[in-house]
């Protein structure tokens, strides 16, 4: 089942989607530098890192890698998507707390240039996928 068949609006809702993500990252990034701790419990961060592992072993194990090579690839993506997990987390609540102190027309260009940025990065990848095919 396809979200929707409007071309400009699933561009728009990937980029808006992309946008955030990276907002957030970076405000997760500024709160871990300036808070030092870790936004997201334990369990839940091991729980996930468990999940992505297994599955990332699997998906890599799948695609032709010998068992330490899909071993060693679940363990990077399972650790990259902790990062992101943390980073995140970490953003929400750093704009929760100081979204008044950023301002909102900081915050508003850093989503717009974001958008930009997401939309070149998404459509460069997918014609580089699409050219391998």
């Amino acid at each position: 089942m396809r979200w929707t068949q409007n071309k400009f609006i699933r561009s728009l809702g990937i980029s808006i989607v992309i946008a955030f993500g990276m907002v957030s990252a970076t405000f997760g990034a500024i709160n871990l530098f300036v808070e030092g701790g870790n936004p997201v419990p334990l369990p839940v961060l091991l729980m996930a890192f468990a999940i992505v592992f297994v599955l990332g072993s699997v998906f890599f194990e799948e695609r032709g890698a010998d068992r330490i090579g899909a071993l060693i690839g679940g363990g990077i993506a399972a650790a990259v998507v902790s990062l992101v997990l943390v980073l995140i987390c970490g953003g929400v609540i750093y704009l929760l707390i100081h979204a008044t102190e950023t301002g909102v027309d900081k915050i508003a260009s850093m989503i717009a240039v974001c958008m930009v940025i997401g939309m070149a990065a998404l459509n460069y990848s997918t014609h580089h996928l699409r050219a391998r095919r």
